[in-house]
């Protein structure tokens, strides 16, 4: 199944979060309703009146969110959520304790979140989540640079139950916009009025810019390099040539914001079958890209054969996608 994209609710109220749940894009197939973010739960009113299905999140401030009050309060939210067919996020750390009231596991999302960096052993704390009760598992880290998006990425590659993996942070940005990319994917979230989460895209730019409900299915997918914010005008641009120089199947040109070229991510991409990556100018690249067979001083790779092949230029967009059309 196609991985749903979330939009992550933050409201003061429930009539301000069913008018938001109301606005979002057709793209939109998920809304986490943020509890712990609410001057005032009404768990019963949102779980009848939502207009999508929902997860039903009240995270503790231990775990980055802002519900400070006793903690037999949040669970008897959270008992409440569990019993309205919805979906509900856990923590591991409480699933236990909820054990006995979870009727079915495959509404249930074990999380984890890790604000410090990388988790150091993803399978090992998938197993436990798992074990604990939940059908689906949620792990977090925080990227401190675009290599950080390899170890939740990889993670997923390996999964064949439904989870979700993100690198949070604005290095950690690819982990979103590729997660559709991975069967095991889940869902991959969006922001709406307010981020509930570092490195959260507005749904409106992941729908309508990014193309999200195109990156699954995408054949070939290329991947752009670009700073950020992104030069919306300039991936037109390619994306025109691309379409031109593709005219059959279902191509896309997926533009990613990153500061350097880094091996991790070149590993992601390759674990998210991309066909080929190019980067504009103000993209820096590390010299390990070598010993992956990349000539690191290139503009343009295609990934989809081995060795890759290396293109020097990246400034006429013609020539470029006749050099990704060389080796499909």
């Amino acid at each position: 199944m196609p991985a749903h994209l979330a939009v992550a609710i933050v409201a003061t109220d429930t009539g301000d979060a069913l008018a938001q749940a109301r606005s979002l894009p057709p793209a939109v197939t998920l809304v986490e309703y943020r509890l712990d973010m609410m001057a005032a739960v009404d768990v019963a009113t949102l779980a009848k009146q939502t207009p999508l299905p929902a997860i039903f999140t009240c995270r503790p401030t231990s775990q980055g969110g802002r519900f400070d009050g006793p903690e037999a309060d949040r669970r008897m939210i959270l008992k409440q959520a569990l019993s309205t067919g919805h979906l509900v996020d856990i923590e591991l750390e409480t699933l236990s304790a909820l054990a006995p009231f979870i009727d079915h596991p495959a509404r249930v999302i074990g999380s984890h979140h890790h604000f410090e960096g990388m988790l150091d052993d993803w399978g090992g704390m998938s197993e436990r989540i798992r074990a604990s009760g939940a059908g689906i598992v949620k792990l977090v880290g925080m990227a401190a640079s675009e290599a950080d998006v390899l170890p939740p990425l990889a993670w997923l590659a390996h999964e064949n139950t439904p989870a979700i993996g993100i690198a949070m942070g604005a290095a950690g940005v690819a982990t979103r916009l590729l997660a559709p990319r991975f069967p095991a994917a889940f869902l991959t979230f969006a922001s709406l009025a307010t981020v509930s989460a570092p490195g959260q895209i507005h749904v409106r730019e992941m729908s309508d810019l990014y193309g999200f409900q195109r990156i699954e299915r995408a054949d070939p997918l290329l991947v752009m390099l670009t700073p950020d914010p992104v030069p919306w005008e300039q991936v037109h641009r390619y994306r025109r040539a691309l379409n031109r120089h593709f005219p059959g199947g279902d191509p896309w040109l997926l533009p990613l914001p990153v500061t350097t070229f880094h091996v991790g991510l070149l590993q992601a991409l390759r674990l998210a079958r991309v066909h080929g990556v190019f980067r504009l100018p103000e993209i820096d690249t590390v010299s390990e890209l070598q010993s992956q067979g990349l000539d690191f001083r290139a503009h343009a790779w295609r990934l989809s054969q081995t060795p890759p092949a290396n293109f020097p230029d990246y400034s006429d967009p013609d020539a470029l996608m006749a050099f990704f059309l060389q080796g499909n």
